[in-house]
């Protein structure tokens, strides 16, 4: 097993700007197409929406959310590009995912699927190890964990694949410890050039630095990770805070009191 990388809890601040930076960063890619949202809020938000607009498919909006949200009236506010409408108004109740048809002045149409993921605590230990047989699909019946912008396309795993993805787990008793394993896709021995976070939080909104992949503490080749947290902790969260060249693979997740 890794030994665990050292905490680097002076540089929060900075990290979370960066991190922040990252995220509106990521969501501001949907102004390279023509239809859609330019921003989405919910009552009850943990961070900032996650906005994705593709080309092929359904384009989509990811919100995270505490577990006191009542999903079936959630108060959200949004606003969309230039020349765009809705097919119908959103409804406040979010309990399914919604789909809405946007429509430009000039007849182009795009259709959106907008998640309000409710973060639900997991009793202990908590074990994720995702595969064929146990996708990383997640739905309203999903407790425990919840991600903002992975790629659900590689259901095997949590993929990140774009700066600003995170992947959250949520537990409802005191713990000691976390293993996971994070790998770089790669089919070669090479050196991870990006900056990766694992925070920790009592509540979800308040975070301390766990422990940072980056130039200077670079991702190992097998992956295998384990940290002590203290008992205050019921959130931990995986960042993809910068991407350069790689994508990451998160997987083998365990949280336990032992």
């Amino acid at each position: 097993m890794q030994r665990a990388i050292r905490p680097i809890i002076s540089k929060n601040y900075y990290r979370m700007k960066k991190y922040i930076l990252a995220s509106l960063l990521f969501c501001m890619t949907v102004v390279g197409y023509a239809q859609g949202f330019s921003s989405f809020s919910a009552e009850g938000s943990l961070q900032p929406a996650t906005i994705k607009n593709v080309i092929n498919g359904f384009s989509t909006i990811e919100v995270i959310v505490g577990e006191k949200t009542d999903l079936k009236n959630v108060d959200f506010h949004y606003r969309l590009l230039s020349g765009c409408s809705l097919s119908k108004e959103l409804s406040k109740d979010f309990s399914q995912p919604q789909k809405v048809t946007i429509t430009k002045s000039n007849g182009d149409s795009k259709e959106w699927l907008i998640f309000i993921k409710k973060l639900r605590p997991a009793p202990l230990p908590v074990e994720l190890v995702f595969s064929e047989t146990n996708p990383s699909v997640w739905t309203p019946e999903t407790i425990g964990w919840a991600g903002n912008g992975v790629d659900t396309e590689k259901s095997t795993v949590i993929r990140f694949g774009n700066k600003g993805v995170s992947f959250w787990v949520s537990f409802d008793k005191p713990a000691t410890k976390v293993d996971y394993q994070l790998k770089m896709v790669s089919k070669e021995k090479v050196d991870f050039d990006g900056d990766f976070l694992v925070e920790t939080s009592a509540d979800g909104r308040k975070w301390n630095i766990l422990a940072e992949f980056d130039e200077n503490n670079k991702l190992t080749m097998d992956g295998n990770y384990r940290h002590g947290i203290s008992k205050d902790v019921r959130f931990i969260r995986w960042t993809y805070v910068t991407r350069n060249k790689l994508n990451l693979n998160l997987n083998n997740i365990y949280v336990t009191a032992e």
